[in-house]
């Protein structure tokens, strides 16, 4: 039996005393209670931490931005729809100019309403440092995402127009990323993020009840929310940070719990055959190490990076995790458009592997020593530390010696942010966080040489003139087609030069309770959790 299917993990009393509570009043109000695999609430000011778990419930469920997800379908990948704008097009007079229709008769949870001078306001909070509603850890969180913005402008009561500092096709997919936060709510607060962040007042499908941090985060449905199809089927929600895998399945079969996120993999076939429902699907998702690049770290060496990703199992990778995942060929999966047709082939070859790093100087009697920064759970990690310890076996026949630092996952994003080359990453020469590919900018700036850290989150700085050229022909590709071709040559671009160990395609188990009914696994880093009725 494998080390992680014999690990557990005691409930605390905190969690025990919250999971209780939950389990009370589900006797009377029938929640919805998810086990989120974060360790934390993720703060709820419009701008999480935790990665996309954290945006997933920290941010889409109390918030709306102006683009949003279409996350009704599980047979196709998830694009975008309006949310709290209604248009948006390029001002073809300036491409860097785009006019942005806001969506009429929102209102903010508080009851106040959403219009162009909420948007301005809230944009405000987040890329002028001198407003006075700005808040700079809440701003880098949705800075990072939102690489491309300039400027904002009113035109009228619900119109306004939003500038780019190039022109950029990309952009609507960085207007998913802002979340209007309610500006009377704050300063009937005092103007106090912290306090929002415990009583906050959004747009989205749910009110926030109340927030225990570490514990427990209780929401109700809006039933005034503006997309009808959406108002929450359950009266009420719990959010409960459980980041230990065992312990969240113990607390599903116990009934504590009707939903589990970032499913182990081992406990499937016993959960179906006791009559749980467990969904997967194919995702934008990538499990992958990103390699420090800067002068120093053995990954600076394209025969280090190729040959690490030769020395990869993925087919036993993909045995470990009981057939939830799919082997990785590339950033994104063959059938995907933006594939392309890399020269260099992502395969399991250690004589191959061996030949590259005795061409950089390693061998039997000079071992190449790599540290990576482990996150211990979140979003999209699944399994993380048999996951690594698989590589680090495999890994060791190419003459490779690995080494962990685990951390816990709102570390590493912290880590992420700062960079390769910030104290907080300890000389870390990969950090093992997973990489999401939904659209052209996340998972893909990742690489752009302009968006080192504080700018953006390319961690290991990696900066390749090619690359960055391509980057560039994406922003001016206003078509579909012409995007498609232009991403298919990045993807292309960035296999060949080993930018990143890909290793396996997530297929994001979840497990539900029986008396759970009604939820659809789309294809996205985001679910709709408002379309699951409880009893």
């Amino acid at each position: 039996m494998s080390a992680f299917r014999r690990r557990s993990l005691l409930a605390s009393p905190a969690l025990i005393a919250a999971l209780g509570a939950s389990d009370a009043e589900a006797q009377t109000a029938q929640p919805l209670r998810i086990a989120m695999s974060i360790g934390d609430v993720p703060r709820l000011w419009g701008g999480p931490e935790a990665g996309f778990e954290g945006v997933r419930f920290g941010s889409y469920f109390v918030y709306d931005s102006l683009t949003l997800w279409d996350l009704s379908r599980a047979d196709r990948p998830s694009g975008l729809v309006p949310g709290l704008a209604t248009a948006w097009r390029v001002d073809e007079a300036d491409r860097r100019r785009w006019i942005v229709d806001l969506r009429q008769g929102v209102t903010f949870h508080d009851g106040s309403p959403f219009d162009a001078d909420s948007a301005v306001w809230n944009f405000e909070s987040i890329f002028n440092p001198q407003a006075p509603q700005f808040e700079g850890t809440r701003s880098a969180l949705v800075r990072a995402r939102v690489t491309s913005y300039a400027g904002i402008e009113k035109l009228d009561t619900y119109r306004i127009a939003l500038t780019t500092r190039m022109p950029d096709a990309t952009w609507p997919y960085q207007m998913a990323f802002v979340w209007f936060a309610s500006p009377t709510h704050w300063k009937a607060l005092g103007g106090d993020w912290a306090k929002f962040a415990q009583n906050p007042s959004g747009t989205g499908p749910y009110k926030v009840s109340s927030v225990t941090p570490r514990q427990r985060a209780d929401l109700e449905a809006n039933t005034a929310y503006w997309d009808a199809r959406r108002i929450p089927k359950a009266p009420r929600t719990a959010l409960l940070p459980i980041p230990d895998g065992a312990a969240r399945v113990a607390a599903l079969r116990s009934g504590q719990v009707d939903l589990v996120e970032s499913l182990p993999p081992d406990t499937i076939p016993s959960l179906q055959a006791a009559r749980f429902q467990v969904v997967q699907n194919a995702y934008p998702h990538i499990w992958a190490w990103r390699l420090n690049v800067t002068e120093g770290s053995p990954f600076a060496d394209l025969r280090v990076r190729q040959a690490a990703n030769l020395a990869i199992d993925r087919e036993g990778m993909v045995a470990l995790l009981s057939g939830a995942a799919l082997a990785a060929r590339g950033k994104v999966t063959p059938e995907d458009p933006w594939f392309g047709n890399p020269s260099f082939k992502l395969r399991y070859d250690i004589p191959a592997a061996q030949k590259l790093m005795a061409e950089a100087g390693y061998g039997p009697n000079r071992r190449c020593a790599i540290n990576c920064i482990m996150p211990v759970s979140g979003g999209g990690q699944m399994v993380p530390q048999p996951m690594n310890e698989a590589m680090q076996q495999s890994m060791r026949d190419a003459w490779f010696d690995v080494t962990f630092q685990p951390v816990d996952f709102a570390t590493s994003i912290n880590m992420l942010r700062a960079g390769a080359k910030d104290p907080s990453s300890r000389g870390g020469h990969a950090l093992n966080i997973a990489i999401p590919s939904m659209e052209p900018n996340t998972g893909w700036l990742i690489y752009d040489g302009e968006l080192a850290p504080p700018r953006g989150i390319n961690w290991g700085l990696y900066n390749a003139p090619a690359a960055n050229a391509q980057m560039a022909t994406i922003r001016q590709s206003f078509d579909a087609a012409t995007m498609d071709r232009a991403m298919a040559r990045l993807h292309e671009i960035l296999i060949d030069d080993a930018a990143l160990l890909a290793v396996v395609h997530d297929l994001n188990p979840r497990a539900l309770s029986p008396r759970c009914r009604g939820f659809v696994p789309a294809r996205s880093w985001f679910q709709d959790y408002t379309q699951i009725a409880v009893g």
